[in-house]
């Protein structure tokens, strides 16, 4: 059960692609820190289910709302859902993303379309859905989860490189423009997350040595850094991009 003191007792939150992974993880530490938690995925139905029961078994409410991120009526249904049966959205993490690994020139028009819309569209759709609450209740946090290919060499995932890159910029540029309402925005930044690692792939494990810890990210660390943003304790950082990337961006 959550503690009647948790840090996000009372509030609303928005984990869009939570279905599993990096969402998942993320949804669950947000509803042990005391929020209610809508649970959102496009067609992964019965895994969100079982994230939204997870969800009601630690003493939270939560909603399944299916729906595409990067669907303008989609959004506002999602939206209007949460509202209707949970409150005003006071967290909003946007994390649903897919990265299509693929050489540049072997792009086809919507391909590259549809990189960019999964983070630089679904990101403003979401946020722009949110934030009329958030400005009209003078509080409110948004969180973009991003990855470092949107700052490093994107080779073989330039789509998703400048999918990152475009959510970054609105990470920044948000919290500029909205930093005086007492709304605030962060992003929290990764290279590899154990959901996604075969430790018994040789390419995979090439890898490591590339990461200043000798690992990929914990997707635990990445839930507890982005509960602690959506929280109080947080109430001086708008603006910042965090990485938590098990030290790839240093080495």
């Amino acid at each position: 059960m959550c503690e009647t003191g948790g840090s996000l007792h009372g509030k609303v939150a928005l984990v869009t692609g939570s279905s599993r992974g990096i969402g998942r993880a993320i949804a669950l530490e947000l509803a042990r820190q005391g929020a209610d938690v809508a649970v959102n995925c496009r067609t992964s139905i019965e895994q969100a289910k079982s994230v939204c029961e997870e969800i009601e078994r630690a003493g939270r409410r939560s909603v399944l709302v299916q729906g595409d991120t990067r669907v303008p009526e989609d959004v506002e249904r999602i939206v209007t859902t949460i509202s209707a049966r949970m409150g005003q959205v006071d967290i909003l993490v946007n994390n649903a993303a897919y990265a299509l690994l693929k050489p540049f020139m072997e792009f086809t028009v919507e391909e590259w379309k549809s990189q960019l819309e999964y983070k630089a569209l679904a990101y403003f759709l979401t946020s722009r859905a949110v934030l009329r609450n958030m400005l009209q209740r003078g509080e409110g946090v948004i969180i973009n989860l991003l990855s470092t290919v949107g700052m490093r060499g994107g080779a073989g995932e330039l789509g998703y490189a400048v999918t990152n890159g475009g959510a970054m910029a609105l990470t920044r540029g948000l919290a500029a423009e909205v930093g005086g309402t007492g709304v605030r925005v962060n992003g929290v930044m990764l290279t590899w997350a154990e959901n996604a690692f075969d430790g018994g792939d040789p390419e995979h494990l090439a890898w490591l040595s590339r990461f200043a810890l000798g690992r990929v990210t914990k997707l635990d660390e990445v839930a507890h850094v982005v509960a602690f943003l959506a929280s109080d304790k947080a109430s001086g950082i708008t603006g910042a991009i965090i990485p938590v990337d098990a030290g790839f961006m240093c080495m």
